[in-house]
């Protein structure tokens, strides 16, 4: 997992090729002509969501875990909480790895982390990193956030 400010993508370049270009192409989305839906930049090797809602409770919520992308969160305007946990330290798994949904689902934990995404930071996560995105941080506030896939090479 990484978690820093947009403004820190830079440090990132080493990575590798991919995770660059995702960054490079996150720092270039004008964030004043949100519009929300999917944007395709290579097929299904990468792509974007933008998404407006409002958090909710965790109560309730899921943790997931991907095997064939990297999920890229990147907060444009609001905050909400993330948890996050070893996915092979998750306790009660609800539903298995399923290929065609590319999600493994589970209960969020008591010793699950809450990380605070605020305006202008972002999150990568990948599949050893379970998470349950969407979650308030007191009471249920709308937020827009770009959510990037990146399909990981095999």
């Amino acid at each position: 997992m990484i978690y820093d400010k947009l403004d820190n993508a830079s440090r990132y370049d080493s990575m590798g090729p991919e995770l660059k270009e995702a960054l490079q192409v996150l720092q270039n989305i004008n964030v004043n002509n949100y519009i929300t839906g999917k944007v395709t930049v290579d097929g299904d090797r990468l792509f974007y969501m933008c998404n407006a809602y409002e958090t909710r409770a965790k109560e309730g919520a899921l943790m997931e875990a991907h095997q064939k992308y990297i999920d890229l969160m990147y907060m444009v305007d609001g905050e909400e909480i993330i948890y996050v946990k070893p996915t092979e330290e998750l306790g009660m798994i609800t539903n298995p790895y399923n290929e065609d949904s590319d999600a493994l689902l589970a209960v969020i934990d008591f010793d699950a982390t809450a990380l605070r995404l605020q305006k202008g930071q972002f999150v990568i996560l990948y599949p050893q990193d379970a998470h349950c995105p969407m979650c308030q941080t007191g009471k249920p506030a709308a937020v827009k956030k770009i959510v990037m896939k990146l399909k990981i090479a095999r």
